[in-house]
């Protein structure tokens, strides 16, 4: 087990599509974008919208950076096509004992919306929570009015385990917040399918 190992001494993750990689203090501005747009934090964020000045997200930023908890991972997420940075990624609430914790993906760049980079984010994040972290579960929360995010992980095997209600409030609304699980044989049971699935399909 790795749990407690701080983000800046994990290894870069790859696939075909995208990299993740620990937060870089140069991408600053960019993520300070990001955490001031209003419509992705309605997305991910129970917290009211509130402007935050630079120098507060700074500070913040610059902790995450330099002294990141043991119990969390923060990525950043980049296109390697283009070598952009697209979006955020993060592992948190890791439990050594219980091996389990809850992720998220957020694709900020809306250039790289609808085009398959948060699936493959998520993909190489379970990879690495799976065999890297060797945890046995992994859970997922979800604003009942964010339709992508539950057909994402949906898509990827998780099973809804719960329903908190009206647990959230936007617009003067109540909303639900859903929440969802992976189990570690679960998502060894997919792997093997799909892997079986790639010769057929290659001959075919």
């Amino acid at each position: 087990m790795t749990t407690s190992l701080p983000v800046h001494d994990v290894a870069v993750l790859q696939s075909d599509r995208v990299e993740l990689t620990p937060l870089q203090i140069e991408n600053i501005h960019t993520h300070f974008r990001w955490n001031n747009d209003p419509e992705l934090n309605r997305l991910d964020s129970e917290v009211p919208y509130e402007e935050e000045s630079f120098g507060a997200f700074k500070s913040r930023f610059e902790r995450m950076c330099d002294n990141p908890s043991p119990s969390h991972r923060n990525f950043e997420i980049h296109a390697r096509t283009d070598d952009c940075l697209i979006g955020v990624a993060f592992v948190t609430d890791i439990s050594p004992h219980n091996l389990h914790a809850r992720l998220g993906v957020t694709i900020g760049d809306r250039d790289y919306w609808g085009k398959g980079y948060g699936r493959a984010s998520l993909e190489l994040l379970l990879s690495y929570c799976f065999e890297d972290l060797g945890l046995h579960r992994v859970s997922a929360e979800i604003f009942e009015y964010h339709t992508a995010w539950r057909d994402l992980v949906e898509g990827l095997g998780f099973r809804k385990e719960g329903t908190v209600r009206e647990h959230l409030r936007r617009e003067g609304q109540y909303w639900d917040k859903e929440v969802y699980g992976l189990l570690r044989s679960e998502y060894q049971d997919r792997r093997s399918t799909m892997e079986e699935r790639s010769p057929a399909e290659t001959a075919a």
